[in-house]
């Protein structure tokens, strides 16, 4: 009986000794960027960074006309936030291919690389302008929007919702 008692004082000893259980902390990991969606292949130009500058008066009520856009790839040289749009924070590389089937169907893709958690948001859609200029998205993201757009030369202007009030004005370059 004196043997037990002792190994149990022994172990008793042993347990004040050791250090305390680690105690879990209520800690939410981060949560990972969203998951890239494989729309399309396109790689921005990453030495393209643009930031969403402030709206201007006159860029808002620009009327554009639209136009036939010549296909191939274009790269984002700006972008205004027009009303309560609510754009982007830091900087981004936009890369759009614009494509016309023999039918004359026009489908945008477009690749928008985010260096501040290496995410690249992708989506393709359809572009139709009879009777008014629409978006519809195939890819990346869902549903139709109205949309604005004009062409001059080698720059393409594209005017997209943005937010529940707003819009971003996005002028693109033909990459040569």
């Amino acid at each position: 009986m004196r043997t037990l008692l002792a190994a149990a004082a022994v172990a008793a000893m042993l347990a004040a000794c050791s250090p305390p259980a680690q105690q879990k902390q209520d800690e939410t990991p981060p949560a990972p960027p969203p998951a890239e969606i494989a729309c399309n292949s396109l790689a921005p130009d990453a030495a393209r960074q643009i930031a969403v500058q402030e709206p201007l008066a006159a860029v808002a009520s620009a009327d554009l006309r639209g136009g036939a856009i010549p296909p191939g790839l274009y790269d984002l040289t700006s972008a205004r936030r027009i009303g309560a749009a609510t754009g982007w924070t830091g900087t981004r590389a936009v890369a759009l291919e614009v494509a016309e089937a023999s039918s004359g169907v026009v489908t945008l893709n477009w690749a928008g690389a985010d260096p501040s958690n290496g995410y690249t948001d992708r989506w393709t859609a359809t572009l139709t302008d009879t009777p008014q200029t629409r978006l519809s998205y195939s890819c990346g993201r869902i549903g139709e929007v109205a949309a604005q757009f004009a062409v001059s030369g080698t720059d393409l202007q594209l005017r997209l919702p943005d937010g529940a009030n707003g819009s971003l004005d996005l002028h693109f370059a033909r990459r040569s």
